[in-house]
Parts: structure tokens; C-alpha cells; sequence
């Protein structure tokens, strides 16, 4: 779309819409309005909730026995005030904060604990894929969890399924203020998995009450006032908030879903916080006022290319580095990520303990790459499709792909399908690669590590992550450092990891780790938006 069309047709939304958005400028000071990055949530329902608007909503509405620190991202107490950790790893007792009411005005205890848990592990209610996260180390989840019998063959009887206990039996009451929970195998991240949302406390009973998934009620500085479907959802701030009553009193959080139509409702005075598309940058760092209120924030993310490990051409690792090889990263990130970003060479993202900045065996190289086809037996390159869907900017990005790669000898056809088409072609890995963008759920070496290895995802066991060369060696790495004590030599085993799954095997073809660039008004300040990407409301000090 050529951009005077595009500017007129955002004008032409916003004038259609300007009655009823004139409604949302500040009718006073301690009012944050803002809008969801995609779309509005689904649920707000903790134990179901997956998506990144979702989570928003419920980081400033309820919490968990363990938070983090919106500067280091490291687990900080939240409604435990403490914890001990047995000697052996396996044994997590977490003392309650006193005084801490629900929304709802019950005061928190030891039930309400066990029943939030127990709730995120049964399969009926525990819908959301951090659950597995949060529990799966835990004894008794696969009580609660029991898999499915066998399939069998026609005419044999089907075998009764297992019955499921209804908790879990890892979790226990100590006392009115104290829970303990047993893990099967030391699990150093632990206290990470427990910032999940999935983990967010709930008061007993509370989750089967009608309309709870549009209302949650947590001990968190906000309520939910208002969920309006495809308009908005408004917090209003908890002024008895056990760490203390937020300076802003209330937040309106719109469902704008096109990027750039929040931009001109921050210019025009409506939004106070706004993710700042690639294609606005340049014309935002050219204002002298705009570019004063651009706030940039490493992510903690992984542009990949996963890779059919099982495809005629790239199930030979020669030719795999040789396509890593072909990609100039920091082309992609001058030109069409407008800055956005830093060049990805391994796994693990700056800001997390098993970054090296050092490693880079498959840097920009195409006569390398050049040479690599050559030995596999392609002396005169090979053709190569890379699938992905219709987000903008991961089309741009394997254009930019497609062109760099001629000079490796390389030849990639873009297959860009409607989004549903292909997350299904993917999850079968009837592709030869295709895009991941991947952000990671918690700050540990861990969470993206997994990206190597089968485990239990349908898509990398079709793509043939457990069967490739090395690929046990990788397993047996990860299963080390997943139980191993945080410190250097838990970062040595994933780095290790690193250098056989990317450098040798280039299982996966790591592109960019991303950043984050928002406008933030300037009348907000404290912490608008923590290091992990999250607008947390109560951060906010209010500039007078």
C-alpha cells in the first residue's frame, strides 16, 4: 500500500471514530490510557490465559508467591514473603505475606494457594500452556495429568482412561501461612516458572464463580471495572493494595488493533502508552518532541527459522549452516527492522547469563556458504523454500533473506499463507523452514534452550529434533543444566549446548533478538514499562 494511501485511510478512521474518541483524553491527571498490542484478551481467566494482551491485564491485577524485579528480572517475593529450599533442590517452603486481601476483601491463606495450583493443574481448567510450565516438575502432576491410553486397533476393546486425582499431591498446607511444594527433580529455574501468570493466586472458590474470566478477582494494585468487548478494558486501582495504593487511579486499555492508528491517537492526546511500529520510526526519530518520549527496551526474544531436520536437502547440517551462512542479520536489522534489534548468532538473548557475545559461527559468510554446498554436493546452489505468515514484518525479513542469499548461491522462494494454514503446516513440518518468533516466558537460558530439542512439542518432534545427529548429546546437556544450581557452571552446560545444536548442527537458524520501542507520555514516569517488555501501572510515579 503506498503510504498517502495509507495515511489517508488512517484518517479516514479516525474521523469516522472521533465522537467517541475524543471521550478518551485525560479527563485528569492520575488516568493512563493505552492499547493492547494485538487485540483484546480472550480470557482473564490466570489458569487459561496465553496470550501477551492477556497477560498484561492480569500482571496488574493479580500475582503469585514470586514475582520479579522489573529491573534485573530476577525472582523478588510477592505474596510469599520468604522461602527456604531444601538441600537437595526438591523441597520449596514459601511463607505467606500477612495482611494481604483479595478484591474481593477475603484475606489471603494456605488454601487459597493450594486450590489456585491444583486449579492450574487439572486438565479441564488449566488451559493454558503454562501450566505445564509452572507444574510439570512437580509430584503429582502426572496424577492429575495422566496421559491418554494407547491407541488400538479395531474391534479390541478401548481401555478405560485413568482416573485423574483432583490435586496435587506436591502441593501441601503447612500451616494458615505456609505452603510447601515438592518437586520430582531439581529444577533450578523453579522460582522463575512461578512469575508465570498461570501461578497467580486466586481467593478459593473464586474460579467458578460467573463471569470470573471477564473478571478476575486477585490481590493485585487494580480491579477489573469494565470488559467491553472490542473496545476496551478499564482498571481501576485497589487503594487497599497491601504494597500500597498506585498513583494512578485508573487505566482505560483500548483494542486499537492497527499499530500505526495508535501512533496518531498519541500525537492527538488519547493514548498515553503506545508500541511504536518499524514503519513510523523514522518519521518519530526525525521530531524533536516525539523522539524525547521513544522508550526502547531489549526483549527477550528469538527470531529463528525452524528447519525440517528431516527434508531431503537440509537433513545434511552442511547445508543448513550454509543457509545461516547466507544471511546478513545486520542488513536485516539497519534496513527493515529500522534499528529494532541485534544480530542473533546462537540461542540466548543479551541480558540472560548464558549470552555470549563472542560466539558467531555462523556469521555472514557466502563464500563460506559457497563452499559448504560445494562439499554437500550442490556445487551449483540449491533452491530452498522458507514459509511464514502474513504478519508484515516477518515477510520483509525473508525478502531481505531471499536477496542476501544470492550470493551464497542460494536460492529462496518465499511462501507467505494465511496465518492458520500455516501454524497447521508447521506444527506437521510439512515445510523445509519456517519462521518462529519466539519471546521468552521467563528470563532463564532454559526457556529458549528448549528450541533444540524434541521434549514434547508435536512441531520439533515431526521437524525431527529428537532423532538428529547429536541430538541426545543436546538432551542429556539440557537435562543437566535444567537441574543444576544457577551460576557459571549451569551457563557453561548451555553453552555448550549452543555450540553443538547451532554452531555444529544448526538445528535452528537464529536471525535477530528484538527491541521494543514504545512512545510513553511524558507526564508518566517511574517505570512505565519494566525490562520485560510490561506496562505495570503501580510503577508509574506521575510527573507533576
Amino acid at each position: 500500500m503506498k503510504l498517502a494511501t495509507r495515511i489517508l485511510l488512517i484518517a479516514a478512521v479516525l474521523l469516522l471514530a472521533l465522537p467517541a474518541a475524543a471521550t478518551y483524553a485525560q479527563s485528569d491527571a492520575t488516568t493512563v490510557t493505552t492499547a493492547f498490542a494485538e487485540n483484546q484478551p480472550n480470557t482473564l481467566d490466570p489458569a487459561a490465559a496465553a496470550l501477551g494482551d492477556e497477560f498484561l491485564v492480569l500482571r496488574n491485577v493479580a500475582e503469585g508467591l514470586v514475582t520479579y524485579d522489573p529491573k534485573t528480572l530476577k525472582p523478588i517475593p510477592a505474596l510469599a514473603e520468604s522461602w527456604t529450599v531444601s538441600d537437595d533442590g526438591l523441597v520449596y517452603t514459601f511463607k505467606l505475606r500477612s495482611g494481604v486481601t483479595f478484591q474481593d476483601g477475603s484475606t489471603l491463606d494456605a488454601k487459597d494457594v493450594k486450590y489456585s495450583l491444583d486449579r492450574l493443574a487439572r486438565r479441564e481448567t488449566g488451559t493454558s500452556y503454562t501450566a505445564g510450565l509452572v507444574l510439570s516438575a512437580v509430584v503429582g502432576w502426572a496424577d492429575v495429568r495422566p496421559p491418554a491410553p494407547p491407541a488400538v486397533g479395531e474391534g479390541t476393546p478401548t481401555p478405560e482412561p485413568p482416573k485423574a486425582a483432583d490435586s496435587l499431591s506436591g502441593v501441601a498446607i503447612v500451616d494458615d501461612m505456609t505452603v510447601s511444594i515438592t518437586l520430582k527433580a531439581p529444577q533450578s529455574a523453579f522460582l522463575n516458572r512461578l512469575t508465570l501468570p498461570g501461578a497467580f493466586i486466586i481467593p478459593e472458590g473464586a474460579g467458578e464463580a460467573e463471569g470470573f474470566a471477564q473478571k478476575p478477582i486477585g490481590s493485585g494494585p487494580y480491579k477489573v471495572a469494565e470488559f467491553t468487548p472490542q473496545q476496551q478494558v478499564v482498571l481501576e486501582a485497589n487503594d487497599s493494595y497491601w504494597g500500597g495504593a498506585p498513583e494512578v487511579k485508573k487505566v482505560v486499555i483500548r483494542v486499537i488493533p492497527e499499530q500505526s492508528v495508535q501512533v496518531v491517537e498519541f500525537e492527538a492526546g488519547n493514548l498515553d502508552i503506545v508500541v511504536v511500529p518499524e514503519s513510523d520510526l523514522p518519521r518519530i526519530r526525525g521530531d524533536e518532541k516525539l523522539k524525547t518520549e521513544l522508550v526502547e527496551i531489549p526483549t527477550l526474544s528469538l527470531f529463528n527459522l525452524r528447519v525440517n531436520l528431516n527434508d531431503p536437502q537440509l537433513k545434511d547440517a552442511r547445508v543448513r549452516r550454509a543457509l545461516a551462512m547466507a544471511i546478513d542479520r545486520q542488513t536485516i536489522i539497519d534496513t527493515v527492522l529500522q534499528g529494532q534489534g541485534v544480530p542473533a548468532n546462537g540461542l540466548y538473548p543479551p541480558g540472560l547469563s548464558a549470552y555470549d557475545p563472542s560466539f558467531a559461527p555462523l556469521a555472514y559468510n557466502p563464500e563460506g556458504a559457497k563452499a559448504l554446498l560445494a562439499e554437500a554436493g550442490y556445487p551449483n546452489g540449491i533452491t530452498i523454500e522458507l514459509r511464514t505468515g502474513q504478519i508484515e514484518t516477518e515477510r520483509r525479513v525473508l525478502a531481505a533473506i531471499q536477496q542476501t542469499a544470492v550470493a551464497a548461491g542460494i536460492t529462496i522462494n518465499v511462501n507467505a499463507t494465511e496465518k492458520s494454514l500455516y501454524d497447521a503446516d508447521r506444527t506437521k513440518c510439512t515445510m523445509q523452514a519456517g519462521t518462529v518468533a519466539w519471546g521468552l516466558d521467563y528470563p532463564d537460558p532454559e526457556n529458549v534452550a528448549q528450541l533444540v530439542i524434541a521434549g514434547s512439542s508435536t512441531t520439533r518432534i515431526n521437524c525431527g529434533y529428537g532423532t538428529y545427529e547429536k541430538a541426545k548429546d543436546v538432551e542429556k546437556l539440557y537435562a543437566e543444566a535444567v537441574a543444576s544450581p544457577l551460576g557459571d557452571a549451569r551457563d557453561a552446560l548451555f553453552r555448550q549446548l549452543q555450540e553443538i545444536a547451532v554452531g555444529e548442527q544448526a538445528t535452528l537458524i537464529p536471525i535477530y533478538h528484538g527491541l521494543s520501542t514504545s512512545l510513553v507520555n511524558a507526564r508518566l514516569g517511574g517505570t512505565p514499562i519494566d525490562n520485560n517488555g510490561t506496562r505495570q501501572f503501580a510503577l508509574i510515579k506521575l510527573n507533576k
